[in-house]
């Protein structure tokens, strides 16, 4: 299945490509972009690179996955947004639903890009979907996260540790 291609007026999502990589591991591997995310860690190369795959991968085994935020001024990479299947033990009843993550990088930050393109991703969900629930999961100090779920119409439904952080998680229906 090829990945798709999603355009707003600042922004292209779509499929990550090798070249991608550089500016995908400089990424995580800035501790204020990854101070958030999982444990809080940057990762090395060989974790990043693991991570990489993992999205190329998603796509091709479930249908659905993660993009690669471009800044269409720059041709830059900014950040990366999507659908996941974590396989996380979350609770009863949440099991299966698409999750939904985004990091951008910290110079993309404040600008507005994250809110846009979690917008036209909800988009292609619903109609990849269907109106089905899906979850977002952010740390209660990503003030900026947790502000980006709000205005595209995710409510906090439940509090919770994963990896042993405290974590907020947001549910809404496409």
């Amino acid at each position: 299945m090829p990945i798709p291609v999603l355009e707003t007026p600042r922004l292209v999502l779509r499929g990550p490509k090798r070249e991608d990589f550089t500016a995908y591991a400089a990424m995580w591997a800035d501790p204020d972009t990854t101070r958030h995310i999982a444990d809080g860690a940057p990762k090395s190369i060989e974790e990043s690179w693991t991570s990489f795959l993992r999205h190329a991968g998603h796509w091709h085994i479930v249908g659905f996955g993660s993009w690669i935020v471009e800044e269409k001024a720059s041709a830059r990479l900014i950040g990366i947004l999507g659908f996941n299947e974590r396989k996380r033990e979350r609770a009863p009843g949440l099991d299966g639903l698409p999750e939904l993550g985004w990091m951008f990088d910290r110079a993309a930050s404040g600008k507005g890009y994250a809110t846009e393109a979690l917008k036209v991703a909800l988009g292609w969900g619903r109609d990849a979907f269907g109106p089905v629930r899906v979850i977002a999961v952010t740390a209660p100090d990503n003030i900026a996260s947790n502000r980006v779920a709000e205005k595209c119409g995710f409510t906090l439904f439940k509090r919770a540790e994963s990896l042993g952080r405290p974590r907020l998680f947001f549910m809404r229906t496409l």
